[in-house]
């Protein structure tokens, strides 16, 4: 069950953003309309952390496939690993989408004060998408920590 939540559980969570987005879009809308909330920051923003998120991911990637330690060694041919590294690809592509996508919306600054339009829909994809490629970042990072924190025991010779 704990595999199953765990490999889910990103994408299961795009789907609530989403759904919160759109219940609420009529408080959200107003919000925006109000000058209570900002859209550009929150693309800029969200551009940052993907870019950021992205390089992450490609550096996790990079120090597991390149490390040359007694533990890579016996784990690379594991379940686990091959879990470990889809992980870190569904990461990297999601935070490609989600850079590439910010940039238009950084460019446009698609208006959010009225609810359920098409830029209030797209924007609300675009949020949830956040949420999965965030989600999934946490996942990579947090099994990460759980690899590098597996010191090599030193060979003392026989």
């Amino acid at each position: 069950m704990e595999r199953l939540v765990e490999k889910w559980s990103p994408l299961a969570m795009f789907f609530v953003a989403f759904f919160v987005l759109i219940y609420f879009a009529d408080p959200i809308a107003t919000s925006f309309a109000t000058g209570d909330l900002k859209s550009e920051g929150l693309y800029s923003a969200i551009f940052g952390w993907s870019a950021i998120q992205t390089g992450f991911s490609f550096g996790v990637y990079g120090f597991v496939a390149g490390r040359n330690t007694k533990f890579i060694q016996a784990i690379e041919n594991t379940v686990a690993i091959r879990i470990f590294i889809k992980y870190i690809k569904k990461a990297n592509y999601s935070g490609f989408m989600l850079t590439f996508s910010s940039i238009p919306l950084i460019v446009i600054n698609p208006e959010l004060n009225q609810p359920n339009t098409k830029s209030y829909i797209f924007v609300a994809l675009w949020f949830s998408l956040f949420v999965w490629s965030f989600l999934a970042f946490l996942r990579i990072a947090y099994n990460f920590g759980k690899i590098v924190g597996i010191r090599d025991k030193p060979f003392l010779g026989a």
